[in-house]
C-alpha cells in the first residue's frame, strides 16, 4: 500500500529536504557507494506500540545510514514534539548533530523522545499500513519476514495521489476506510451505500480467488472485513440487530478461510471459522471449512466431529459424506498402524 508523507520544510527545511531527496533518489551514490535512496530499503526494527524503524540504506539493518549532506548532520530543531502517532523522527546514534538517513514513524505518542530526536513530518495517507506493519511477528523487534519499501519518490500537490486500487475489478476504493475520501459521497454515507462498496470490494476478491491468485483474493477479503468494521463504527447501524450485515460478515469470514486453507494456513483458517460458529454455530460452510483445517493440522477426531455436525446441519450433501469416509479411512489406516507397531 502507498503511505502519503507530509514534510514540515517551514520548520525544519534541512532534515525536510534530507527525506524528500532520499525518497526522490535523485542525489545519486553517496560516500560509501551506495545509493541515496530509500527505495529497495527495509523497516529493520518494528516496537509495536511505540513506532517503526527504517531508512538504513547502506546496512539496510540499523546500524548504518547516510545523509544527502554527508554521513552524519546536524539536529535542526527540537520545536515539535512526539505527541502522537503519525509523525516522522530522525534516528540519531546516541550523540548529538549524528542524523543520517534512520527514522522513526510513531505509533503513539513518544514524548521521552523530544529534545533528543527531530519531529520533520507526518503521516496523510495510509496510517492503516504504518498500523499493520507494527503488528508483524518479530524476535527481538526485528521483522521474522522483510518489509520493504518498494518504491518512494515525491507527489506535487497537483498531482492524484493514487489511493485509490486500481486493478481493473469493481474495487476502486482505498485500501483503508480511514483513507477514503467521501466527503463528496457524505449524502450517500449510510449503511446500504457502504454496504454496497463493501460488496464490490469482496466481489473483486472472487475474482482473484477464480484466478487461484490467492494472495490478492486474501487481501481483498481482509480489506471488505476493514470497511467492515469502520462501517459499524461510524454509521448509525447495529450488528445484531440487522440479519443482511451480520451475513456480509459472516461471508467475508467464510471467504477468507477459503483462502487460508488453499495457502496451507490451518490455524489461520480454524480461527476464522471459528469466529462465524460463535455467529452461527450450525453454519455447514464453517464446520465443513474447519473440518480441513482440522485435518491439515492431523487433528482428525476434531475435524470429524465437525463434519458429523455438518451433515446434520445439512443432510445428504454429497461432498460432506465424502469426506467423512475419507476422514474415516485416514483414522483406520492410523489405527492399524499404531496396532502393528505395539505388535511388534
Amino acid at each position: 500500500g502507498r503511505v502519503v508523507i507530509e514534510l514540515f520544510k517551514d520548520i525544519v527545511p534541512r532534515t525536510a529536504e534530507n527525506f524528500r531527496a532520499l525518497c526522490t533518489g535523485e542525489k545519486g551514490i553517496g560516500i560509501n557507494g551506495k545509493k541515496l535512496h530509500y527505495k529497495g530499503s527495509i523497516f529493520h526494527k518494528v516496537l509495536s506500540q511505540f513506532m517503526i524503524q527504517g531508512g538504513d540504506i547502506i546496512n539496510f539493518d540499523g546500524t548504518s545510514g547516510e545523509s544527502i549532506y554527508g554521513t552524519h548532520f546536524e539536529d535542526e530543531k527540537f520545536e515539535l514534539s512526539h505527541s502522537s502517532g503519525g509523525l516522522l523522527s530522525m534516528v540519531n546514534e546516541g550523540y548529538p548533530n549524528s542524523n543520517s538517513s534512520q527514522f522513526i514513524i510513531t505509533i503513539s505518542a513518544v514524548t521521552h523522545l523530544d529534545n533528543t530526536n527531530v519531529v520533520f513530518g507526518k503521516v496523510l495517507k495510509g496510517m492503516g499500513i504504518i498500523l499493520e506493519v507494527c503488528q508483524v511477528q518479530t524476535i527481538k523487534d526485528v521483522p521474522v519476514k522483510k518489509i520493504h519499501i518498494i518504491d518512494c519518490g515525491e507527489l506535487k500537490h497537483d498531482k492524484n495521489w493514487g489511493m485509490e486500487e486500481n486493478d481493473d475489478t469493481e474495487d476502486v476504493f482505498t485500501p483503508w476506510p480511514e483513507d477514503w475520501d467521501y466527503s463528496t459521497d457524505i449524502e450517500k454515507l449510510n449503511y446500504k451505500y457502504i454496504m454496497d462498496v463493501i460488496k464490490r470490494i469482496k466481489n473483486s476478491g472472487n475474482c482473484y480467488f477464480s484466478r487461484k491468485n490467492y494472495i490478492d483474493a486474501g487481501r481483498k477479503y481482509k480489506k471488505a472485513l476493514r470497511y467492515y468494521k469502520w462501517m459499524i463504527k461510524t454509521v448509525d447501524v447495529s450488528e445484531s440487530s440487522n440479519e443482511s450485515i451480520l451475513n456480509i460478515k459472516v461471508i467475508l469470514l467464510l471467504n477468507l478461510a477459503a483462502v487460508k486453507l488453499k495457502q496451507k494456513n490451518y490455524r489461520e483458517a480454524l480461527k476464522l471459522c471459528s469466529e462465524v460458529l460463535q455467529i452461527d454455530k450450525k453454519n455447514s460452510k464453517a464446520l465443513y471449512r474447519r473440518s480441513q483445517a482440522y485435518m491439515g493440522l492431523n487433528e482428525y477426531d476434531l475435524g470429524l466431529a465437525d463434519l458429523r455436525q455438518a451433515s446434520l446441519e445439512c443432510p445428504n450433501n454429497k461432498d460432506i459424506l465424502l469426506e467423512i469416509d475419507k476422514v474415516k479411512r485416514i483414522i483406520n489406516s492410523y489405527l492399524a498402524i499404531e496396532k502393528a507397531s505395539y505388535q511388534k
